[in-house]
């Protein structure tokens, strides 16, 4: 029997599980939003008797998140992925206020502020992070922007082996809280500082060749690369399913976006890669 892809969507209020269930929608999953978890193992035995459903995403709170993943994952018949969403806590205030909603923990008074519900909310995160197979920031995102990251995950034919999210940044505007490892490329030389490369970015050729042509950037890779294969291969080895890789320059325009498109190119076709220019303009 053919297992029933089912995908968890849970995280912080406000970091876009709606809009996450909308891209889920859109990718032809079935959507449930909040399910009774004590009703999860009855739909459980559900999904392995029906021909009806073939992939489910489930929207859950952090409060039944641990109960409705250790429920599923007892079902060998499932194949649970869990994808957690976060953003930093400044932005999800301006979210809740921009919307004018109000935090599930203040309607059932859980919590006497916002300020003290999203705090109480990172207290049930933390086990919750731990069961996660994706963690999207998306502190950063507008809905599209999700839509799309999701559909990298999701959208594609089932696909063995390890998948590596490549991400590049400005450290002016803070770190991508989901990376599993961030490398700080701001010692390598700036192409900002020569005329004609300061409003182009490293997706840009000659911002690209610049960045690699320059002997700190040789030196950089070759010694870099060594740790990557050794990194990604043992988490291959231990069926590990998502890494991010955060590369950070000062502003994320043209070093990090150029270590990124260098080692996009140079482990395509031994892994499955996506790649980010957070913070690029083009």
């Amino acid at each position: 029997m053919e297992k029933i892809d089912v995908v968890i969507v849970t995280g912080m209020s406000g970091a876009g599980k709606s809009s996450a269930m909308v891209a889920f929608e859109n990718m032809a999953f079935q959507c449930i939003d909040n399910y009774p978890v004590l009703l999860l193992e009855e739909f459980g035995n559900l999904l392995r008797t029906s021909n009806s459903y073939s992939r489910v995403a489930l929207a859950v709170s952090l409060n039944d998140a641990i109960k409705a993943i250790q429920t599923l994952q007892n079902m060998d018949w499932l194949n649970v992925l869990i994808v957690f969403l976060d953003a930093e806590d400044d932005i999800l205030l301006t979210r809740y206020k921009f919307t004018r909603r109000t935090h599930p923990l203040l309607i059932s008074n859980r919590a006497s502020s916002l300020v003290e519900a999203i705090q109480f909310e990172r207290k049930l995160a933390e086990p919750v992070r731990y069961y996660a197979n994706y963690m999207i920031d998306t502190t950063y995102f507008k809905a599209s922007k999700l839509q799309d990251e999701l559909e990298k995950y999701f959208d594609l034919p089932s696909q063995e082996g390890l998948r590596i999210s490549l991400v590049s940044f400005g450290y002016k505007h803070g770190i991508p809280k989901d990376a599993d490892l961030l490398f700080d490329v701001r010692f390598l030389p700036n192409p900002f500082y020569i005329d004609e490369l300061q409003n182009k970015t490293g997706n840009d050729i000659q911002v690209y060749d610049y960045v690699l042509e320059q002997p700190e950037t040789t030196s950089y890779i070759e010694r870099l690369t060594t740790l990557l294969d050794f990194y990604f291969s043992e988490f291959d080895k231990i069926g590990k399913l998502h890494l991010i890789i955060g590369f950070g320059c000062t502003g994320g325009q043209h070093r990090s976006v150029s270590l990124v498109n260098y080692y996009a190119k140079y482990y395509q076709g031994k892994y499955q890669i996506h790649t980010l220019h957070r913070d690029a303009q083009h």
